[in-house]
């Protein structure tokens, strides 16, 4: 198996540090291409790969072809494609695009779409993925074991795809958001910096480790800390009282309706 990543940004990246730690593939059944060519000198030093001189050639030597670049950016990607892609599988990380829209500009061709999610940086991600028309349960096998060596990964019908990106593709940055705001009033109560970022940070990933391994709902756990009465309950009411359940179903469902409005954009 050949292996080619068309775009080398952090998710590109990481599935290419993560290929290489987990031994998949030699490095010499690597090949990568980005439009930077200062930063795909720089990770073919770092990682001992070799890098494409365009996507045509990547394509031409390769049997397995991963287009991670941002969805604005995979029309022009595919742009240089002088070759067909019949008999390679494309796995494509595209959030919004589908796969129906990637065959109608590629042809009959194998296509797996898959979303990760940032902690794939740290091999801890979770990867939502489904087929395309002509992807046959191997094709779907080889781009689960690929996206595995950066975290979990779980098959789901493409019709729940743009869900699957409003929730776990961009769930990171919701998490991310909610310590910064924890940390910035721990600051104002008077904590100093550090101290309220490992505060906040332990919390959230004992919180994270508890939920998972105690294997019951976020809801129970949330009611365990709550005392009647108690400072938990006293910020449950301000939520509450501002809403907040009803902004962030309205939140998520903007998520899910950018990603299919990506398509169009292509």
């Amino acid at each position: 198996m050949k292996i080619g990543i068309i775009g080398c940004g952090n998710m590109g990246s990481a599935l290419l540090r993560g290929i290489i730690a987990r031994g998949y593939v030699k490095r010499a059944n690597i090949l990568i291409s980005d439009k930077d060519r200062k930063k795909l000198t720089s990770l073919r030093a770092r990682f001992k790969v070799s890098a494409a001189s365009s996507n045509s050639q990547l394509i031409e030597k390769c049997n397995v072809i991963i287009l991670a670049v941002k969805p604005q950016d995979a029309g022009a990607a595919l742009q240089d494609v002088a070759l067909p892609l019949k008999g390679k599988l494309l796995i494509s990380i595209c959030a919004g695009i589908t796969t129906r829209k990637l065959q109608q500009q590629l042809g009959k061709v194998a296509v797996v779409r898959v979303m990760p999610n940032m902690p794939a940086l740290i091999s801890m991600g979770i990867s939502a993925l489904s087929g395309g028309k002509y992807a046959t349960s191997r094709d779907k096998k080889i781009a689960a074991s690929i996206f595995s060596c950066v975290g979990e990964v779980v098959e789901i019908k493409e019709g729940l795809m743009d869900a699957a990106t409003a929730i776990s593709g961009s769930g990171p940055a919701y998490f991310f958001y909610l310590a910064q705001k924890m940390i910035e009033k721990a600051g104002k109560l008077g904590i100093p910096k550090a101290l309220a970022h490992e505060l906040v940070v332990k919390t959230a990933l004992g919180s994270v480790l508890l939920m998972d391994q105690s294997k019951v709902t976020p809801e129970f756990l949330r009611e365990r800390v709550t005392s009647r009465g108690g400072t938990t309950e006293a910020a449950f009411n301000v939520f509450k009282k501002a809403g907040l359940d009803k902004t962030l179903e309205r939140a998520f469902e903007a998520a899910a309706k950018r990603a299919r409005e990506l398509e169009g954009e292509k």
